[in-house]
């Protein structure tokens, strides 16, 4: 299996990515794009199906040009879903990131296999129905259920059957009554400000990251990319001083009603690889949870010019982590572990946790 969500075969020595498939599997396939090097193919018929594959619960599932592209795997038995994901994360450390034995831990399950998106963004039909992209398609495929979704937000689809969205391209929704959190917390959430999607793993997210910062009553600590402060909020009663940084200005707000209640909390509104190199305050350790592009050269330049002593990075795209990474363990970085989270089931989208600490010279 390959990041990206297909399986990969080959045909008279040439690289097929199948999509649908499974390794160890007898397939017949059609190219949908062939290129010199390797070729891209559809499922159309299992000839020897392997002993993971399952029969998919969601209607709309599947491979073919109208099919519902916001799940990928759920012909995999979940079992089969956490090896694949764990193994993937490990080659593309290996690949891409030059890391010969990458120390990647066993993925940790979601409690929530069905139901535990709380937030999904529809696209709009030309007719003015609700749906979601075909695989690799600006075409919308309209749905009338989502398995994957939290229940609030599938009555909420519902009750959309009979509205004409006609003239509108997407809607984004989320549900309002997340459950309170760590220590009975709630946050505040707005519309445009990105907040993580499995409910059910929150908790154990947020846990995982504060034990690998290692946290200290005198530290300072820097949460880049810190969103509306979900990781802040219980790394600032740990430690002397909290630095928040964030390009997002709903996010920028949000911030400071979750963490008003702490005087040792500070938020910078801009882009990280420009504000790094300004923050005075020396900093312990260093928390990033970048979108699916990464950290980026210039941040981890930034990070190695301040010879933070311990990184952490919350990625959601191993192949933009194995870049990141490998830019730190060439500048005294040693790479501890890697701990993926399975925060999106049944599809090919993978949540890591890499700790990163710096040698002394």
């Amino acid at each position: 299996m390959t990041y990206g969500g297909a399986a990969l075969g080959r045909a008279d020595g040439k690289a097929i990515f199948v999509t649908g498939g499974l390794p160890g599997e007898v397939v017949r396939v059609t190219v949908e794009e062939d290129r010199a090097r390797f070729a891209r193919a559809r499922l159309v018929e299992v000839i020897e199906p392997a002993p993971e594959r399952v029969t998919p619960r969601c209607p709309h599932f599947g491979w073919a040009s109208t099919s519902c592209g916001g799940c990928h795997w759920q012909h995999i038995d979940y079992a089969a879903q956490l090896r694949f994901k764990t193994a993937i994360v490990r080659e593309q450390l290996q690949r891409l990131g030059q890391i010969p034995d990458p120390p990647v831990r066993d993925i940790i399950p979601s409690p929530a296999l069905w139901q535990y998106r709380n937030h999904a963004q529809f696209h709009v039909t030309p007719d003015g129905r609700l749906g979601f992209l075909a695989a690799r398609s600006h075409r919308v495929t309209p749905i009338d259920q989502c398995l994957i979704i939290e229940p609030v937000l599938q009555e909420w689809l519902q009750a959309q059957q009979q509205v004409d969205h006609t003239g509108e391209q997407r809607l984004s929704v989320r549900a309002s009554n997340l459950p309170r959190l760590i220590s009975n917390v709630a946050f505040q959430v707005s519309p445009e400000s990105f907040f993580q999607v499995n409910t059910a793993l929150i908790d154990t997210l947020v846990d995982q990251v504060l034990a690998k910062l290692e946290l200290s009553p005198t530290d300072t600590i820097l949460d880049a990319y810190c969103g509306v402060g979900l990781f802040s909020r219980f790394i600032a009663p740990q430690v002397a001083h909290v630095i928040g940084v964030e390009a997002s200005a709903s996010a920028q707000a949000d911030f400071a009603i979750n963490l008003a209640g702490f005087a040792n909390v500070e938020f910078h509104l801009g882009r990280v690889e420009q504000l790094l190199p300004t923050i005075a305050a020396h900093l312990d350790a260093a928390l990033f949870d970048p979108p699916r592009a990464g950290c980026g050269p210039q941040v981890i330049e930034a990070v190695i010019a301040r010879h933070i002593d311990r990184v952490v990075v919350v990625s959601c795209d191993p192949a933009t982590l194995a870049r990141d990474l490998r830019q730190l363990l060439d500048r005294h970085y040693t790479l501890i572990e890697v701990q993926p989270i399975d925060l999106f089931p049944h599809t090919y989208h993978i949540e890591t946790i890499a700790v990163l600490q710096r040698a002394k010279e």
